[in-house]
């Protein structure tokens, strides 16, 4: 019973450390996706904050402030694949993961375009 409990540990033990290292990666890669994104939009001055599309658009991030006001002040862009339909787990996944990236970037870009001037 013993050698048993003793093994499940440690296998316990290395799967968590194998889980935790590969999301250590993908975090990494999602970071630098985003820290190239931000910086190829300020070097081009284009200081425009992601939007989800559908029925209400909403600005991630900033779901509190007006949408026209942000329009109005930084420029909005679509982002792709935000729309109202859901036909799987794999679509709310990936919709999951587009608004994160989405609040990420516009909270980066929100604060270069109100320092521009």
């Amino acid at each position: 019973m013993a050698v048993k409990l003793a093994t499940a540990m440690a296998l316990f033990a290395v799967g968590i450390t194998t889980g935790c290292q590969g999301m250590s990666e993908q975090a990494t890669n999602a970071d630098s996706k985003l820290d190239l994104a931000v910086s190829q939009a300020l070097a081009e001055k284009d200081f425009r904050l992601y939007y989800t599309t559908g029925r209400r658009p909403v600005v991630p991030g900033f779901e509190q402030l007006a949408f026209k006001e942000l329009e109005a002040q930084c420029g909005v862009k679509a982002m792709p694949g935000t729309g109202d339909t859901l036909r799987s787990e794999a679509d709310k996944k990936a919709r999951s993961e587009a608004y994160q990236y989405a609040r990420e970037f516009n909270i980066k870009m929100y604060e270069a375009c109100l320092n521009r001037r």
